[in-house]
Order: C-alpha cells, then sequence, then structure tokens
C-alpha cells in the first residue's frame, strides 16, 4: 500500500514535469529581431560661396544699461574687448561703445 502511494505521488510529479517541458506549446517563443536597415549615406551640403559678413550693429546704451557688469563683460569680450572690470558701469559701457566702433572701421 505504501509503495502504491509512492508511485502515484512520482507519476503525478513525472506528469507535471512533463507538461512543463513539453505540453506548453501555447507561448510562442519570440521571433529573432531582424537586424536594421543601414543607414542611408549622407547627402553632400551644397557648397556656398562666402559672403562679406555684414557690420554688427552696435548695441544701444538702453540694452547695455539693462546688463550686469559681468553680463556686459561677457557680451565684450564675444566682441573682442576687453573691459576692466574695476570701473563703473557707466565707464564700462562708454568703453564698449567707443570700442566697439572703432572695430568697425
Amino acid at each position: 500500500m505504501e509503495n502504491i502511494f509512492g508511485i502515484i505521488v512520482l507519476v503525478a510529479i513525472a506528469g507535471f514535469v512533463a507538461y512543463k517541458v513539453f505540453g506548453n506549446k501555447d507561448s510562442v517563443a519570440p521571433a529573432p529581431a531582424k537586424a536594421p536597415a543601414p543607414a542611408p549615406a549622407p547627402k553632400k551640403a551644397p557648397v556656398v560661396e562666402a559672403k562679406a559678413e555684414p557690420k554688427a550693429k552696435a548695441p544701444s546704451k538702453a540694452e547695455l544699461t539693462k546688463l550686469t557688469k559681468k553680463a556686459l563683460d561677457e557680451k565684450a569680450a564675444e566682441s573682442g574687448i576687453k573691459l576692466d572690470a574695476r570701473k563703473t558701469k557707466d565707464a564700462m559701457i562708454k568703453d564698449f561703445q567707443k570700442e566697439f566702433k572703432a572695430q568697425q572701421k
């Protein structure tokens, strides 16, 4: 009697394992992903002839007054102008405008 229970338990376990391994055909394995298509070759940019840069317009005093001393110094540096940060803001603005006009000539 004890052997019959042991055999039934073993058959049940073996059936369960067989079901999990072989009987689960409903789930489809994911198909391997296709390799992405190669990117098209970049198009050549049209050749543009270099034109003379138009002269930059000097910022107005009102625009410069709105800036902080640090921002004013950075704006001057972008134009290639070196300002003395120890001066007052008004003096820096005057120097900036003077140097900017001198550069444009």
